[in-house]
């Protein structure tokens, strides 16, 4: 049987590329075993209408040259198993069909999967996604727009 644990939630913003205006900024979830298991990354790659999932374990954003800001969303309210925590990821729409759609938008919905399954509550839902949005407002090319 796969252990159980809870995590610490957290948003990994990226800088933009090929410029770091708030639009070109990536974001992915973060999680962060309370015990000594494996983080676990979870983001949408690729270009408009051409979004795939992915999932990364062992991977530690802090590490990336690209990384900005580690935003805090909260720690899961129920521990999850390996698997659960991959289907609660993969389950999370990727809208192709909208052109407008993009990382940030799927970071939104994932957060409101973990919010609809009773692992953060709406306060922390709120706070990940303001958070994120502060974060990448903090893009350094802003002002070049």
């Amino acid at each position: 049987m796969s252990t159980k644990r809870k995590y610490d939630v957290y948003v990994a913003v990226f800088h933009g590329t090929p410029v770091d205006f708030y639009k070109y900024r990536h974001t992915g979830l973060w999680y962060e075993p309370e015990d000594d298991g494996t983080t676990f990354y979870a983001h949408v790659t690729g270009l408009e209408g051409e979004f795939r999932f992915q999932e990364r374990w062992n991977y530690d954003p802090e590490g990336s040259r690209s990384f900005a800001k580690k935003v805090r969303v909260g720690t899961t309210k129920r521990p999850l198993t390996d698997s659960e925590l991959v289907a609660l990821s993969k389950s999370v729409s990727v809208d192709n069909d909208n052109p407008e759609f993009n990382c940030q938008q799927w970071v939104q919905y994932a957060l409101l999967v973990l919010y609809e399954n009773g692992l953060i509550t709406e306060k922390e839902y709120n706070d990940g996604v303001n958070g994120m949005i502060d974060a990448t407002m903090e893009a350094k090319d802003e002002h070049l727009g």
